[in-house]
């Protein structure tokens, strides 16, 4: 997982969308989503001994979250399968089709145990990893920048409410 790249990417796309369309994210539930397929995956894949990228990384698992999200009360799953899509598309899952597109290519997976110094290897050595994190945490002290989320009330809000701060512009 590569935490400011999901949070950051996943984030920005939305502020983007929500900016072109009369649409009220909840941007907690996004943050939540681009996160959401590691914290299923990782740990699971990890006790049984497969890869990290199993069954929270498969489209079957995504159309389910937006199945669910067609519920009066659960449209707001809407916004976690948003933020799971933008995972996709920074975990370039393309490049996977067999778990991606998974059960299509078999009902298995990889038995690969998690490898801690591939991981940070790749961390430290892969130019696209480190512009995905350095890019993530630009975005992220943008937006928290905008809307004013630099103190722990307000942050506190967003986290709690949902709520972003009005932001004020300054008009000659």
């Amino acid at each position: 997982m590569f935490f400011f790249a999901h949070l950051g990417l996943g984030l920005g796309l939305a502020w983007l969308v929500a900016w072109k369309l009369p649409v009220s994210f909840d941007y907690r539930l996004v943050l939540f989503g681009t996160l959401l397929p590691d914290i299923i995956d990782k740990p699971l894949g990890y006790v049984l001994g497969l890869e990290g990228r199993i069954w929270a990384h498969t489209l079957v698992f995504l159309f389910v979250i937006l199945a669910l999200s067609f519920a009066p009360r659960l449209w707001s799953l809407r916004f976690v399968a948003f933020g799971v899509g933008t995972h996709y598309l920074v975990d370039r899952l393309w490049e996977s089709p067999r778990i991606l597109l998974y059960p299509a290519f078999g009902w298995s997976f990889n038995p690969v145990a998690f490898d801690t110094e591939r991981w940070v290897y790749t961390l430290l050595n892969d130019p696209l990893v480190q512009a995905g994190e350095i890019v993530g945490l630009m975005i992220l002290i943008v937006f928290a920048w905008h809307y004013r989320l630099g103190s722990w009330k307000a942050l506190g809000e967003f986290a709690r409410h949902g709520t972003l701060p009005a932001v004020v512009r300054n008009q000659p």
